[in-house]
């Protein structure tokens, strides 16, 4: 059994799974409080390729930046990925649920600022061998989360981001 260290989660035991991690009551680097915190691997993981993959996050305010440029850009485009996001908090949820989850009198008053001020980073991934999916970030509208949907910015070996929408 390989016997891994996270500098953000601690022992990590993959057992009979493919996922280790750990809630971080504090976040990192004071994002997402209370975020879940997951690294997929096996028992072929080094302890290397774990250090080596959790330098990035000692930078996690650059990673939120380059996030939200992602998403920024995206909202111009009304078919986009984080378009179509925002259009479920705001179609698919009651108005008053709507309202409250954005502080706002209407539906109308979600300006794009209002929308990206609420979004919350509530999870982190990371697959130090992974060639497409190596960084994950998971944002949900409010930390009390009342969907089920996430916003995910994705980053590649490459250090390309790309935006998913999953729930």
């Amino acid at each position: 059994m390989n016997h891994l260290n996270s500098r953000f989660a601690g022992p990590v035991d993959f057992a009979d799974d493919s996922m280790a991690g750990a809630v971080l009551p504090a976040g990192i680097d004071g994002f997402g409080a209370g975020a879940r915190y997951w690294i997929l691997g096996d028992d072929a993981l080094s302890q290397n390729e774990l250090d080596k993959a959790e330098q990035a996050l000692l930078d996690v305010k650059a990673l939120v930046a380059a996030a939200f440029l992602a998403f920024v850009a995206e909202l111009t485009d009304p078919n986009s990925t984080t378009s179509l996001f925002r259009d479920v908090h705001l179609e698919e949820i009651p108005e008053e649920m709507a309202c409250d989850l954005f502080d706002v009198d209407s539906r109308e008053a979600v300006t794009d600022k209002v929308f990206l001020d609420h979004l919350r980073l509530v999870g982190i991934a990371i697959s130090p061998t992974a060639t497409e999916r190596v960084l994950a970030l998971d944002f949900a509208i409010g930390a009390d989360k009342p969907t089920d949907q996430l916003l995910v910015a994705v980053w590649d070996r490459n250090n390309t981001v790309t935006v998913h929408h999953e729930s």
